[in-house]
């Protein structure tokens, strides 16, 4: 877990030494020093250390420039500093083999997200706010706020670390957190304590987050099946039915089509509403016609019945799409699944030899998954081997087509390939006696 020294990741870590036995936990904590407070973060890491040594749970640390960083990779603000601890993060929980990631993200923390997300404009999915569980990150004190969590620790004789960087007005979250929340619990609980008015007002939040959640999945689950039905890769460009669309309730049209953006360009920037009402009109046109441009170059094409979705700005395919875990996508003809599975179940499918997919440890991954096309000067390690091979040469000693050597279709995390599909696999994330989470994957040909 995630353990800043802060007092909601302190009490956490207790809470969850204490369950450990209990829920037969295997605890490592991960913490990382920004290398931007000098003095005070050093101070931070020892009491982590200090506090990890007394509960006798293992610590990993790491001390990272993350303004040097950043720098190289274009990051900036506590958003650029997110994406590097979490990225931390990750890699912790990979080299201890740990199945989950927890963080101690609390109501307060809740609240001020819905008010930022409101503030910026979102749909149901934002008014979700933060989720309990998301993959393999979890947030088990989403229902507890702040004051509870310190008055407790209070209670309990433990200390804690203040971060003075939460208090700098520069950043936005921190405006919302002394600034908006208290003038909120001021005009909406004016005779309350300003603590006891902040506890109420987060704990609001964090009832009205979960049921928009509950609403926001299953809204998903109806869009997930409308876009299944009505979308395709050909020839490399990504093509929806437009009359499988017609018909269908506003907001799950709307649903659906975030999803298929969320696919063709996975880290694009979303579509805002005007975008969604273009797409709209254009798959409602009785016409057959028409063009609307999108993000990153990107435009959507009317023929027929059919809107094609292509690169504006190159004549390229499309490069990548993201595969849903757990879900499917359509591929030039290829339909790629992936389910969850136990390691129990996985080690008894490949002792059979009986079954068409692959098998990958989920400790082993490193999200998102994307079927993509490879380029032939890319590395990996094939399954059975020690050493990495160059794909276009390991594929030309495997007998396969010339149109498979020159547009490899892999399935591909932020760690390279995993599977060159219908070729080999990589020796990433194997299944070992141990594992206990594994994602099984197959391809079939569709058309």
């Amino acid at each position: 877990m995630a353990v800043s020294g802060g007092a909601d990741s302190t009490a956490l870590l207790i809470g969850l030494r204490h369950l450990a036995g209990e829920l037969d936990l295997d605890l490592h904590a991960a913490h990382l020093h920004h290398g931007l407070r000098g003095a005070e973060a050093d101070r931070d890491l020892a009491f982590v250390r200090a506090l990890c040594l007394r509960l006798a749970v293992p610590l990993v640390h790491a001390r990272w420039n993350t303004r040097l960083r950043m720098r190289r990779r274009g990051l900036a603000g506590q958003g650029g500093l997110r994406t590097l601890r979490r990225e931390f993060l990750r890699s912790a929980a990979r080299r201890v083999g740990a199945a989950g990631i927890v963080t101690a993200h609390t109501a307060d923390d809740q609240l001020e997200t819905l008010l930022m997300r409101l503030g910026r404009g979102t749909g149901l999915t934002g008014l979700a706010g933060m989720r309990p569980r998301r993959g393999a990150w979890l947030k088990p004190l989403l229902g507890a706020t702040r004051a509870d969590i310190e008055r407790d620790l209070t209670r309990a004789g433990e200390t804690w670390r203040e971060d003075r960087s939460n208090r700098d007005p520069a950043y936005t979250r921190s405006r919302v957190r002394h600034e908006a929340i208290p003038a909120l619990a001021r005009a909406l609980a004016p005779r309350l304590a300003p603590e006891r008015g902040r506890a109420v007002l987060a704990r609001r939040a964090a009832e009205a987050a979960g049921e928009a959640g509950l609403a926001s999945s299953r809204l998903g689950g109806l869009a997930r099946r409308a876009l299944s039905r009505a979308w395709r890769i050909q020839a490399g460009v990504p093509t929806l039915a437009a009359a499988r669309f017609r018909g269908l309730p506003e907001d799950v049209r709307r649903a659906a089509l975030r999803g298929l953006w969320h696919r063709v360009c996975p880290g694009s920037t979303g579509l805002t509403r005007p975008h969604l009402e273009a797409l709209g009109r254009l798959i409602d046109s009785g016409d057959g016609g028409g063009i609307i441009h999108l993000p990153g170059g990107w435009r959507a094409e009317r023929d027929r019945d059919v809107v094609r979705f292509r690169n504006g700005r190159s004549a390229r395919r499309l490069a990548a799409v993201r595969l849903p875990l757990p879900g499917h996508v359509d591929w030039e003809g290829e339909r790629i699944e992936a389910r969850w599975t136990t390691g129990r179940e996985a080690r008894r499918r490949l002792a059979a030899s009986a079954d068409a997919g692959e098998f990958f440890a989920a400790d082993g991954l490193a999200r998102p998954l994307l079927v993509r096309r490879a380029e032939p000067g890319e590395r990996f390690v094939p399954f059975g081997r020690s050493r990495a091979a160059r794909l276009g040469r390991f594929l030309s000693r495997q007998g396969v087509s010339q149109d498979v050597r020159k547009n490899p279709t892999v399935l591909a995390d932020s760690g390279g390939i995993l599977w060159v599909l219908g070729v080999r696999r990589s020796a990433r994330a194997p299944v070992a006696a141990d594992t206990r989470r594994v994602l099984w994957v197959h391809a079939e040909r569709h058309d």
